[in-house]
């Protein structure tokens, strides 16, 4: 069994198609480029396309990716060998998935985007990690980290409790 990593970009938006037994089974097709110095010390980049398959759980985090998105894939590749319309010889590469990552800045700044509180802080402070909910927050959105670092917090709150987690 041939297992690959491949650490790329969606070409296009995935597509989900049934098998006859009634499987979900997503595709995806990814470019993985290379990038080279020739024996002459000039660039050299090479792009490599793989179709990717996903089936069961990842098969649905996958359909809400989007093109462009950048992916780490981990699976088993399959090669395959056919003849073009034009009879010449090609060669596919085939990727059946066992895990699928998004690895895409693109694709985390929409989730941050939509990880805004209740209050409004914005994606700002969720992207830094900090969130106005629940008790160990203060109106300005500094919350258990700050207290940790001996910042001003809301004093004599649940975060003082907090002071001596290590971050």
């Amino acid at each position: 069994m041939l297992r690959v990593s491949l650490l790329g970009n969606l070409g296009a938006d995935p597509e989900v198609r049934y098998s006859q037994k009634g499987t979900q089974i997503t595709s995806i097709r990814v470019a993985v480029n290379q990038v080279r110095t020739g024996p002459d010390g000039e660039r050299q980049e090479n792009t490599e396309w793989f179709r990717i398959r996903v089936a069961g759980r990842q098969s649905e985090f996958v359909q809400r990716l989007t093109k462009g998105s950048r992916v780490l894939v981990i699976g088993r590749l399959d090669i395959g060998h056919y003849q073009s319309r034009d009879g010449e010889p090609r060669t596919s590469f085939d990727v059946w998935a066992d895990e699928v990552q998004a690895m895409s800045s693109r694709q985390m700044a929409a989730e941050a985007d939509v990880a805004m509180d209740a209050d409004g802080d914005g994606p700002e402070l969720a992207r830094a990690g900090v969130s106005s909910i629940g008790p160990a927050a203060n109106a300005n959105g500094r919350g258990a980290r700050a207290g940790a670092r001996g910042e001003a917090t809301s004093g004599g709150g649940p975060s003082d409790d907090l002071e001596d987690l290590p971050f």
